[in-house]
């Protein structure tokens, strides 16, 4: 992980202000003082360096003295999730950014035990991904949606059926997967879903619903 480097949610040019979650790890965790030179991304594919010019109590102004663009190493790669329990959501957010998902759609199945989450959960998981995203190296921040979207290119999704094809056989980006909560998709759900995406296996065992979502993003991110 690069650890003099932190997020910001701002265009990276000329003066920029860090503050909240990033700015406590810069003051408190990594003591930067002033004259210091850190990495600063926005989650947009940008990186820049920036001199640390100024810092307060709650706050430090840095000037941004270069940056440079840079484009994702993966086409697009969506997980589409049923919400599961949350400390399966937070390792499946966590480690699909690390695999290079690019979007994030969490909806209630019908078996999903959670149907909703609070701000403050919603809040945590938006911190996961930001940390996710700095501990692997990459500069574009996952995009993190509510509700089940329009499904458009080429989808898959956990199938336990017998005769469905290996992921690894057919995997290709950029695509879609779709995985279900703990207790799996219902009969009509995983109807519907035959009529809108490919049904595959990722394993002949059956999976827990974060190890497919796991197992599928990185068998996808080799194809």
């Amino acid at each position: 992980m690069p650890h003099d480097r932190f997020y910001i949610d701002a265009p990276l040019k000329g003066e920029v202000l860090l503050g909240g979650e990033e700015f406590h790890h810069l003051s408190r965790v990594m003591r930067k003082k002033e004259g210091d030179v850190v990495e600063l991304l926005n989650g947009k594919n940008t990186l820049a360096l920036a001199t640390l010019s100024s810092i307060s109590k709650r706050e430090a102004s840095l000037i941004v003295t270069q940056s440079e663009d840079k484009k994702p190493l993966l086409p697009p790669l969506k997980l589409i999730q049923a919400i599961p329990k949350l400390s399966h959501l937070e390792l499946i957010l966590q480690k699909g950014t690390e695999l290079g998902a690019s979007h994030f759609y969490l909806y209630p199945s019908s078996l999903s035990e959670k149907k909703e989450l609070s701000a403050n959960q919603k809040r945590r998981l938006h911190l996961i991904l930001i940390g996710a995203m700095k501990q692997c190296g990459r500069l574009d921040l996952p995009i993190l949606e509510w509700g089940f979207p329009s499904l458009e290119g080429k989808v898959f999704f956990g199938d336990l059926s017998l005769d469905a094809p290996s992921l690894s056989e057919v995997a290709s980006l950029p695509a879609t997967f779709i995985v279900g909560p703990e207790k799996g998709f219902t009969k009509e759900e995983t109807a519907e879903l035959h009529t809108k995406a490919r049904g595959v296996r990722i394993n002949p065992y059956t999976l827990r619903a974060e190890t497919a979502a796991i197992a599928g993003l990185a068998i996808l991110a080799q194809s």
